[in-house]
C-alpha cells in the first residue's frame, strides 16, 4: 500500500478548536521528530479566546494555509474539542490542494468535507495533544497506516450478523448530530458508519442517535462499526447500560453491526483514512482495502 506520510515529511500543526496543554503539544511533538516527520507549529495556536485555541479567523486562516502552502506535506491538529463547525462554512474550499489531514473528535465533520469537496486523503487518527495517551497498539498501527505497512484486521463483537462493504465514514457521534440540517451533514448511504463518543451520559447518547435517525443519516447505511463511548453510563443501579441504547437504535436499521472495536476517546484509537473501503465480516472489520477516499 502507498505510504499516506513517508518518513520526512513536513506537517503544518494547527489548532483549530480548543485550547491545548503545551506540555502535552511538546510531548506529542517529540514523538512525531522520532517517527522521522518534521513538525511546524503555526504562530499564533495559542492566542486563546474562551475555550478555544485562538480567534476563529485565525483558526480558519491556519487551516488555508496550511493547505495551500506547498511546503507542507500534511495537516495535523494539535487538539480536538470545540471549535471546527464555528467556521466550516466559511473555507474556501475551491482555492485549496488536497493533502492528508489528521485529527477526530471535533474534526469529524471536517474530515468528511475536505475528503468530498478536494479530495483529501483525511486520517481520523489521534490529536497529537493526546497521541502520548494512546496504547502501543494504537501507536503502531498509525505508522503502519501512514507508512503504508500492512494491518491486521480489528476484532469486534458481532451485534447484528452478516457482511458489509463500502467506505468508512463517520467518527464522534456528538458532532454528527451537530451537523444535521447543515451543509455538514454526513451521507452515508452505502458506507460503513463509525461511530464513538466520551463523556456523554446515556440519555444524550439515545437523543443523538435518534436526531440522525430522524436527520436520514443512516438512510441506505451498510453496516455500522462502533467504537468505544468512553465515560457514558447509564444512571447507577437503572438495570441498563449504554449497550442498551445503542443497540436499540442500531438493531433496527437492519444491517451488521459490529462492536466493541478500538476507536475513540480511550487509550485505544485505531487509526482509520475517512471514505477508504472497510469490509465488516465474521466479526472484523479491515480497514484500508484501499488506501484512497472513495469519493462520488
Amino acid at each position: 500500500m502507498a505510504p499516506i506520510l513517508p518518513v520526512g515529511s513536513h506537517i503544518a500543526v494547527i489548532a483549530p478548536a480548543s485550547r491545548f496543554v503545551p506540555d502535552r503539544l511538546e510531548q506529542g511533538l517529540n514523538l512525531l521528530r522520532d517517527w522521522g516527520y518534521t513538525p511546524h507549529v503555526f504562530d499564533g495556536v495559542s492566542d486563546p479566546v474562551r475555550n478555544f485555541a485562538a480567534p476563529d479567523s485565525v483558526r480558519l486562516a491556519h487551516l488555508v494555509r496550511a493547505f495551500q502552502d506547498p511546503q507542507y506535506d500534511a495537516i495535523w491538529a494539535i487538539r480536538g474539542g470545540y471549535g471546527v463547525t464555528r467556521f466550516i462554512d466559511d473555507v474556501p474550499w475551491d482555492t485549496l490542494t488536497a493533502k492528508p489531514l489528521l485529527g477526530f473528535s471535533d474534526l469529524t465533520p471536517l474530515l468528511d468535507v475536505a475528503t468530498r469537496q478536494i479530495g483529501a486523503t483525511c486520517v481520523h487518527a489521534p490529536v497529537i495533544h493526546s497521541l502520548p495517551s494512546h496504547d502501543d497498539a494504537s501507536l503502531a498501527w498509525l505508522r503502519a497506516l501512514l507508512t503504508g505497512a500492512t494491518r491486521e484486521p480489528l476484532r469486534g463483537d458481532t451485534w447484528v450478523g452478516g457482511d458489509a462493504t463500502g467506505p468508512l465514514v463517520g467518527g464522534n457521534l456528538c458532532m454528527l448530530a451537530s451537523t444535521c440540517g447543515t451543509s455538514s451533514q454526513l451521507d452515508a448511504t452505502g458506507c460503513i458508519v463509525v461511530l464513538e463518543d466520551v463523556g456523554e451520559p446515556a440519555y444524550r447518547i439515545d437523543r443523538m442517535l435518534q436526531q440522525l435517525a430522524s436527520a436520514g443519516v443512516f438512510n441506505g447505511v451498510a453496516g455500522v462499526a462502533l467504537g468505544t463511548f468512553t465515560g457514558c453510563a447509564a444512571p447507577e443501579g437503572q438495570g441498563w447500560d449504554i449497550d442498551d441504547v445503542l443497540r436499540d437504535h442500531l438493531s433496527r436499521l437492519g444491517v451488521p453491526v459490529l462492536a466493541g472495536l478500538p476507536i475513540g476517546h480511550g487509550a485505544a484509537n485505531h487509526a482509520f483514512v475517512v471514505r477508504s473501503q472497510g469490509v465488516l465480516a465474521n466479526g472484523t472489520l479491515r480497514i484500508g482495502v484501499s488506501d484512497g477516499p472513495v469519493v462520488a
